[in-house]
């Protein structure tokens, strides 16, 4: 089965480091990251279905609304030129970032909690 995977998810989980996170939560991390290939997703995928932010289907973070959520997974895709339903390699999407990365980072890592695990 190849995971789906929503748009800021195929940005920032280049940047996971099994950090911040309850350990069912990480675990289920590294089991989706093991597939080659992902489907992208429009709205929760298999990372969120771990989450205990997730209420009925949408991100109810006390720091991202799901509206936030919902921005940044679309400015991904326009980033990495997906759409969901897409079967996209990781190593292409790796390949992807280098050209949109500072433009990512700037937009959405400033405010984000985990900036620090990410970037040190």
């Amino acid at each position: 089965m190849i995971p789906k995977l929503r748009g800021h998810h195929l940005i920032c989980l280049h940047f996971f480091k099994g950090e911040g996170y309850s350990e069912e939560f990480i675990k289920n991390i590294y089991n989706v990251l093991k597939n080659q290939k992902m489907k992208v997703a429009d709205g929760a995928d298999d990372i969120c279905t771990k989450c205990p932010n997730l209420v009925e289907g949408k991100c109810a973070s006390r720091e991202y609304s799901d509206e936030d959520i919902r921005a940044q997974d679309t400015e991904a895709l326009r980033l990495l030129e997906l759409e969901p339903g897409m079967v996209v390699g990781w190593q292409n999407i790796a390949e992807m970032l280098p050209p949109i990365l500072d433009e990512w980072r700037a937009r959405f890592c400033n405010e984000c909690k985990y900036s620090k695990v990410c970037f040190g």
